[in-house]
């Protein structure tokens, strides 16, 4: 089921938070492509948003640990993957899978 969560993308290199049916989710437009993903660090209960974004990953503000916007897989092996949405634009509006 697709459902609508933004009305235009975010800017490019940044990241925006939604809350979703009770999910906090954030989208972010990195080099033209759309990502979305749970906006909480599985390692600490900590949103990803007050991070950054570097090389194609969102890197954690509380420990540094990061994760691929493509697959949420964990620069750590010992720490969980993010949790990633499908994502696509129609229109100029954003939708997501859940």
């Amino acid at each position: 089921m697709w459902i609508k969560i933004l009305n235009q993308p975010p800017k490019e290199g940044t990241m925006t938070a939604v809350e979703l049916q009770g999910k906090k989710i954030f989208v972010t437009l990195n080099k033209g492509k759309l990502y979305c993903a749970e906006n909480r660090c599985p390692h600490e209960d900590i949103e990803l948003t007050l991070g950054c974004l570097k090389s194609g990953r969102v890197v954690c503000s509380l420990h540094g640990f990061s994760f691929d916007l493509a697959t949420g897989v964990s620069s750590q092996t010992d720490v969980d993957d993010m949790t990633t949405y499908s994502i696509k634009q129609e229109n100029g509006e954003i939708y997501i899978q859940i």
